[in-house]
């Protein structure tokens, strides 16, 4: 039987502890300048006309703020229109209640020059805000980001219906990019309608991101809310979360040997409401190795998914010292999701039967394969391997379809995973493959068929 050692729980405390500490009190490590440069005092028009661009009187703002030594570019009630913008350290982002700083959907500003390639967001665009090689940096205040997403999320559905290999493509700017950078705070801004992913944290440290509202519509393509990548001691607090996809995707995309825990480590997600998408996740690249994640006291209403490790081989690499606990669900679709399998199905019927005629199944859009699947060679860098994840105190209720999928991959099986005080109703029960559980006060209540699904090495000891 696998148990949890006092070492074990007590580390997992003080991991906890640690961390809500520094959640708490997030403001008092970004310290801003006295100095305010108000934006329309540069010439930006915040009138509801929503024609002339203000992205030069407020990229000034910027700029003389950083030069004066930092300060805060404010934003009085007011429509600003604005192509991309680029922060800088010691420079606080206030938008007052009423200010809406809205993306301009001109696809040519959001192309890199030779001045601005190092903001690139990763994928050939430049975000709308970007904070790159940047120190003690806000975003904060009542008013709203708007991406204006709708322009790109329909040029993106063009090119799926001329090229329907693109469906998975986010060729699109993100909203906020943040890059190479350390002590960065946003909090109490709405940020809305990303023509992609709304907030990306890439090699950046000690960023907290609390009471904000993210939110984009259910029919918006790929709009993440929140992507912790190859980060560390990060805080993502009191958010509500209501769009199409991740809720939250933590990732690691190559290992760097600077970080032996991994290059994404102490992540500490609680106290979010979580609506509309697809779980708090971790993946899908975890090669660079994740841990020390901490999820607590979330609510989900109404999500496609709750919690998820999502790493499939090729991207993926260790994940472990992963804690969730005291989370509430209502109708989430599938409550709890680790896999080392990710791949999207066929959409094309006849390729979609094909593919499901050796016993392969699929969830949502991804599908998975039998449990004859064949084990492959182990790569440290390209094996999902999961370990050291804890889930206790959840209770989900309402019309889950299953309640949920715990799937390694046979040439890495998933070893220490306990359900401690675990509540899940649903149509089908939990489906255990090439995974080791330790059941604490395990109860699942499956409307159709066994409560427990074992297939090949899923094992499920109390």
């Amino acid at each position: 039987m696998h148990r949890i050692s006092p070492s074990m729980l007590l580390g997992a405390c003080a991991l906890i502890g640690s961390l809500a500490s520094t959640a708490v009190h997030a403001e008092a490590r970004i310290n801003i300048p006295a100095k305010v440069c108000d934006v329309t005092a540069y010439g930006a028009d915040g009138e509801r006309q929503q024609i002339q661009l203000n992205t030069a009187p407020i990229q000034q703002a910027i700029d003389d703020c950083a030069a004066a030594g930092g300060g805060t570019v404010l934003f009085p009630a007011g429509h600003y229109l604005t192509d991309p913008l680029f922060v800088k350290s010691n420079i606080r982002l206030q938008l007052d209640k009423g200010a809406i700083l809205i993306a301009s959907s001109t696809e040519s500003s959001y192309r890199p020059s030779a001045e601005n390639k190092s903001s690139e967001g990763g994928n050939g665009w430049l975000p709308f805000i970007s904070v790159t090689n940047a120190k003690n940096v806000a975003i904060s205040g009542e008013g709203t980001i708007d991406g204006q997403g709708a322009v790109w999320w329909e040029r993106w559905r063009q090119n799926v219906r001329d090229n329907p290999a693109k469906r998975r493509s986010t060729d699109r700017p993100r909203l906020i990019y943040i890059t190479n950078s350390q002590n960065v705070l946003i909090e109490g801004v709405t940020i809305t309608n990303s023509p992609s992913f709304h907030v990306v944290l890439r090699n950046s440290e000690d960023v907290d991101i609390t009471r904000t509202r993210i939110i984009s519509p259910a029919f918006a393509p790929h709009t993440d809310a929140i992507d912790p990548m190859d980060s560390r001691r990060v805080r993502i607090t009191h958010n509500f979360i209501d769009n199409n996809d991740d809720h939250v995707a933590i990732k690691a995309e190559k290992a760097d040997p600077r970080f032996p825990e991994g290059v994404t480590h102490d992540i500490y997600i609680a106290y979010n409401t979580i609506k509309g998408g697809r779980g708090i996740s971790i993946g899908s690249e975890s090669s660079g190795g994740i841990s020390k994640v901490v999820v607590e006291h979330n609510s989900f209403e109404g999500s496609m998914y709750g919690l998820r490790i999502k790493s499939p081989r090729g991207k993926a690499g260790k994940v472990t010292d992963v804690v969730y606990r005291d989370t509430k669900m209502v109708n989430v679709g599938v409550p709890i999701v680790f896999t080392g399998y990710y791949k999207g199905a066929p959409e094309e019927p006849e390729a979609l039967a094909k593919a499901l005629s050796d016993g392969s199944f699929v969830v949502g859009d991804q599908i998975y394969p039998p449990d004859t699947d064949p084990a492959l060679p182990f790569d440290e860098y390209k094996t999902p391997h999961f370990s050291n994840i804890t889930v206790s105190k959840l209770v989900s209720t309402g019309s889950s379809k299953a309640a949920g999928y715990i799937v390694g991959v046979p040439e890495a099986l998933m070893s220490n995973v306990v359900f401690d005080d675990v509540k899940i109703e649903a149509q089908k029960g939990l489906l255990v493959r090439n995974a080791t559980i330790t059941g604490k006060k395990l109860q699942i209540k499956a409307r159709q068929g066994e409560a427990l699904i074992l297939q090949k090495d899923g094992v499920v000891k109390k």
